[in-house]
């Protein structure tokens, strides 16, 4: 995930808003209001699943760092993409990756069993 800190003024970003003028994808204001923490989770998710990326015949100098910049950006843009519109399609709780929706998921207890008095 090394390389998406190097894109220039990516460290600036401070909202979801932002990465999404950043990377300049359209979305619904409402969507992002609503399921901020939850995309920009996946984002990471999806950004740290990218170790490294190899880019050969890249120019020297500048010529080179503008096409890397540009294709690194490039990723990271269809990363987002791809969290938004994972979150299109269904309820958070069932999409998200976030461990306070997969907590009920280890251990039931029924209502009954909560009225039982063990010594």
């Amino acid at each position: 995930m090394e390389w998406f800190s190097t894109l220039p003024g990516v460290d600036e970003l401070e909202s979801a808003e932002a990465f999404f003028a950043y990377f300049e994808l359209p979305c619904d204001p409402a969507v992002i209001r609503a399921k901020r923490l939850h995309i920009m989770h996946d984002f990471h998710q999806r950004l740290a699943g990218v170790i490294s990326l190899p880019l050969a015949d890249l120019p020297p100098g500048d010529a080179g760092e503008m096409r890397r910049n540009k294709a690194y950006w490039s990723l990271a843009r269809s990363l987002l993409n791809d969290s938004y519109r994972h979150f299109l399609q269904g309820e958070v709780a069932a999409q998200s990756g976030l461990s306070v929706y997969q907590r009920h998921k280890r251990c039931f207890i029924p209502w009954s069993g909560l009225m039982e008095v063990h010594p």
